[in-house]
């Protein structure tokens, strides 16, 4: 957006490549999956620094460049705005510094608005009903919280429907199992280790926040004698009651981790039925049984899951989302998180010390939709508060929000929801981007990828504020392969089910 918005001189192509291939080899087997020596994540550590200290400079040059600014200590008379790296519009509650905002708008910049309550009502609220019992409540949802475990969660938009599973059913309860694979010990889990199950008994809960955004409450548990964790549950309040999904119930925990053999895993067991579960990977969704009916069955006892699993049966579901982990297992009605292993072979050291892991439950209307899938790319990439210059090329569209200043995103998507806007970039093979190696292209060019999310069809039309000469279809590599009509400034898109398109825009010179 920098290169292409203001003709920024020099487009920072060996920067982000170094950065990209790092990642990448940090991502190779044996190092990513933690199969690796201990001297592997030595080096590991090393590459990552030279990752978020390259990728430092490069947001302060951009930020310069786009007259924006990071704003740590924001105040309301300040021009402020939120930074949103997703395309579509948002309305959420944001913190930043102890201080609560309401950011509400659409396109990248969007309106960052402090909030002075003047209703009677509260927007959420947190009480201590009796002894060690609270409760969370805003216009969606009703929780109960016990000795940091989820012992009821209404859903008020659904004639106050109980969320967890009856008969003692408690969501946020920590459980650990012996892990001890008959092999390798950092490669395998063995199916025979969940007949070790064993619950986690929840410290003393108290209130941590109770701002008129925003309520949480605070949980500090001792897993043994060498490891514990603090819990944090937070309710927002509704800001937007157009939302489908609505806003969910969001859990920080920070784990000290020392064990020898042991596997952490948190469950939420649920009111749902059904006999498949949902789990987002790379552009789709793969489902997977929730029973052990037969032996391939019980094979996937453990699943693989990017950032959310559903559970829905008709007319209603459960979404589990969450920002770090990638191991998930729905077996009847339970949903189970994995969280931390702690094997001893081939590093001895391997995923010991501190962690912070987020995840959050969203119950939702209907089956799994769109709704959800937006929400897990919200809760992986929040909004931040940033200062703008009233020049800053991010707001010379014009305002696109209730009240304030924002600034359009130069590529928008519109049409139906399953479809999503995954990637902005530069063409690989601009004449001032390309490294010399292949064939260059003349001029300049934005490469946009969209894809189907949910497994049918959809339409929608892409549209950008920036003048195009031509568009074209490409493969991966961004060769052309068909040319596209352009009308009025964009194009229309049709994919099929989990289809993954990417589009070649050619700008005018």
């Amino acid at each position: 957006m920098g290169s292409v918005s203001t003709r920024w001189d020099k487009y920072p192509k060996k920067e982000l490549d170094e950065m990209w291939e790092g990642v990448l080899l940090c991502q190779f087997h044996d190092c990513l999956p933690g199969t690796a020596i201990g001297m592997c994540y030595d080096d590991s550590d090393k590459v990552y620094a030279n990752v978020f200290g390259i990728g430092s400079t490069l947001l302060r040059d951009i930020y310069s460049v786009l007259k924006i600014s990071d704003n740590d200590n924001p105040t309301e008379s300040e021009n402020l705005v939120a930074l949103n790296t997703l395309g579509w519009p948002r309305k959420e509650v944001l913190t930043t510094n102890g201080k609560d905002f309401i950011a509400n708008g659409t396109g990248t910049l969007i309106a960052a608005q402090g909030f002075t309550p003047t209703e009677t009502k509260p927007l959420v609220t947190v009480q201590e009903v009796s002894e060690g019992i609270f409760v969370l409540e805003n216009s969606h949802f009703t929780v109960t919280v016990e000795s940091g475990t989820i012992t009821s969660l209404l859903d008020r938009r659904a004639a106050n429907r109980e969320v967890l599973a009856p008969g003692n059913g408690r969501a946020n309860q920590f459980v650990i199992f012996d892990d001890k694979p008959i092999y390798w010990q950092a490669w395998d889990v063995e199916v025979f280790h969940l007949e070790t199950r064993e619950e986690v008994r929840g410290g003393r809960t108290s209130v941590l926040e109770a701002s008129p955004l925003r309520v949480s409450v605070v949980t500090e548990t001792r897993i043994s004698e060498v490891s514990s964790v603090r819990t944090v549950i937070s309710l927002a309040a509704v800001v937007d009651e157009s939302a489908s999904a609505g806003v969910g119930v969001e859990c920080t925990a920070e784990v000290d981790w020392h064990e020898t053999m042991k596997f952490l895993k948190v469950e939420f067991p649920v009111d749902v039925r059904h006999h498949e579960a949902s789990y987002d990977t790379q552009f789709g969704v793969i489902r997977r049984p929730t029973h052990y009916n037969t032996s391939w069955d019980m094979a996937k006892f453990e699943v693989c899951c990017h950032k959310y699993a559903d559970l829905s049966e008709y007319g209603y579901g459960v979404s589990i989302l969450n920002d770090s982990k990638y191991g998930f297992a729905t077996v009847g009605n339970t949903m189970r998180l994995s969280l931390l292993r702690s094997s001893k072979a081939p590093d001895d050291n391997a995923d010991m010390g501190r962690h912070t892991i987020r995840w959050a439950i969203l119950p939702h209307r209907g089956p799994l939709g769109p709704e959800t899938v937006r929400a897990a790319y919200e809760f992986n990439n929040p909004l931040k508060v940033v200062s703008a210059s009233a020049d800053s090329p991010l707001l010379q569209a014009g305002s696109g929000a209730e009240g304030g200043a924002a600034g359009g995103f130069p590529v928008a998507l519109t049409g139906d929801e399953n479809l999503v806007l995954d990637t902005v970039k530069r063409g690989e093979d601009d004449e001032d981007v390309g490294d010399g190696e292949l064939p260059v292209r003349g001029g300049r060019s934005v490469i946009v990828r969209v894809y189907e999310s949910l497994g049918g069809r959809g339409r929608g039309r892409v549209a950008t504020k920036w003048a195009v000469k031509s568009v074209y279809k490409t493969n991966l590599l961004e060769d052309d392969e068909e040319e596209v009509r352009v009308e009025n400034g964009g194009f229309e898109v049709d994919l099929g089910p989990f289809q993954l398109q990417t589009y070649r825009l050619q700008l005018v010179d």
